[in-house]
């Protein structure tokens, strides 16, 4: 696991978010496929926790019957969130404290491309299990730096900005524009998300080997063979090799780790 930023200041960290406001969401095929995962949300009431421009918000929003509600420290971002779907509640807080909601006040929460960026990912998931129902779901995704295999474990070898911006995790030291990251391996974000009391009902993964993607010579030729390598990697249980590690997590019965 390699950190960035965890030494700065939380105004810091806060006042950097607030500048990189406009950088691009997640997409929608991103979106696409978090939906596919968590399923039916009709009649349930949701959270997403991390919710920036609230591309996932919106989407859930406008296909499901729902309590729509979204969290973001960076205010640009939830300014942002706002859509012309169902009205959508959002709230300004920051993700390092605990949640402003009650016990069980959630059937099912959303933290996608989050757990990331906070000193204290175990915290948050901790006030996720705490604000979802009994048998409530949890649907996270974290980057994987398994997915950089075998440039995750020799980042030294990376000469030049050019080359490690596609050989490297966009969490690495060497390659984060975020003022706060971490790079996460595929065996940490299980534990992680196991130790915060969630039974993982079900994995996907998005962009496979996502650096073959990302070079000029092998570029056109990945487009050709990468529908093949999405639908046959995750029949093989290879999620491991995808950088979007996508979790639909059951709530369990012991409590969580503080």
């Amino acid at each position: 696991m390699l950190k960035t930023g965890h030494d700065l200041p939380d105004r810091d960290i806060r006042a950097r978010y607030e500048r990189l406001a406009g950088m691009a969401g997640v997409g929608p095929e991103f979106v696409a496929r978090v939906l596919a995962l968590a399923g039916d949300l009709t009649g349930r009431r949701v959270l997403d926790v991390g919710c920036g421009r609230g591309e996932l918000l919106r989407a859930v929003a406008a296909r499901f019957d729902c309590e729509v509600t979204g969290v973001d420290f960076a205010a640009t971002r939830l300014a942002a969130a706002a859509g012309d779907a169902r009205p959508i509640r959002l709230v300004a807080h920051d993700l390092a404290r605990p949640l402003p909601w009650a016990a069980a006040a959630f059937d099912v929460v959303f933290c996608t491309e989050t757990l990331e960026h906070l000193k204290r990912p175990e915290a948050c998931l901790a006030e996720i299990w705490r604000v979802l129902g009994p048998e409530g779901r949890l649907v996270a995704s974290v980057p994987n730096a398994t997915g950089f295999f075998p440039f995750n474990h020799l980042a030294w070898l990376v000469p030049g900005r050019w080359l490690r911006g596609r050989l490297l995790p966009y969490e690495h030291p060497d390659n984060t524009e975020q003022p706060i990251d971490t790079c996460f391996a595929y065996a940490e974000i299980i534990a992680l998300v196991r130790s915060a009391g969630f039974e993982i009902e079900a994995r996907a993964g998005y962009r496979y080997f996502r650096y073959l993607q990302m070079l000029p010579g092998l570029r056109t030729a990945y487009r050709v063979v990468y529908p093949a390598v999405e639908r046959w990697l995750p029949r093989l249980g290879a999620q491991r090799f995808a950088y979007n590690l996508i979790l639909r997590c059951r709530k369990g019965p012991g409590v969580p780790r503080p």
